[in-house]
């Protein structure tokens, strides 16, 4: 019986060599990404200081709605390939197959948002990395609340038919807590007005972040049931 964490890096090998092979979804949610950047770009003249806060929230609507793409593949190739079943027929638990199909997705947006960081600071002239280490726990733990219930909702929605589509509808409001207070704490950040109203957008994060992860572990067994 394989160890939890020796399944659990399998799980991720084996997601992350898949798309890096068949190239599937990461392009896509590149691509959209910059797309959503230069478009919100061209249409926005704003003083500098009125810009960071408005660029701010839309890196993170950019990271939503090109990331939904990568969370609505979450489950594609299991369910695609026919393997699915399989998958749960070996001694893993489903918890280990929830954390590692959070791991491909918090791997999958740490690359975007570094695209898309960088396209703000270049044709934005927005200095988000002014801050870095403030701004790196706000984006951490942000992504921890984005995937955790993106990999939950994603393996709910996973069975419907008409599923295409249909992930980010239902994730943008259980997401909105999530995308306000990272939005608010990137603003914070970049700014450097590290001060207690920018610790209660991180706890409120962290705090977000523990209790889906926590919910995912303990219903993801009943999600992925037929």
């Amino acid at each position: 019986m394989p160890s939890r964490f020796g399944a659990f890096w399998f799980l991720v090998a084996k997601d992350v060599v898949g798309e890096l092979r068949a190239r599937r979804v990461w392009p896509a949610m590149l691509f959209l990404g910059l797309l959503l950047v230069l478009f919100t770009e061209m249409q926005i003249d704003l003083a500098a200081e009125d810009k960071i806060g408005v660029m701010c929230g839309l890196l993170w609507l950019d990271v939503f709605f090109a990331g939904s793409l990568s969370l609505e593949r979450s489950f594609a190739s299991e369910r695609e390939e026919g393997c699915w079943r399989t998958l749960l027929l070996y001694p893993i638990s489903p918890t280990v197959i929830f954390l590692a199909k959070m791991a491909v997705s918090f791997v999958a947006l740490v690359m975007l948002e570094a695209v898309l960081i960088a396209a703000f600071v270049v044709f934005g002239g927005v200095p988000l990395l002014a801050h870095p280490v403030p701004l790196g726990l706000i984006v951490v733990l942000g992504n921890l609340g984005l995937v955790a219930v993106g990999v939950l909702v994603s393996a709910l929605v996973s069975h419907a038919s008409e599923r295409e589509g249909l992930l980010a509808l239902v994730l943008l409001p259980l997401m909105t807590p999530v995308l306000l207070a990272a939005a608010e704490g990137t603003r914070l950040a970049v700014l450097g007005a590290v001060n207690e109203q920018w610790w209660r957008w991180l706890q409120l994060l962290a705090a977000f972040a523990v209790l889906f992860t926590t919910l995912g572990m303990l219903i993801f067994r009943f999600a992925i049931e037929d």
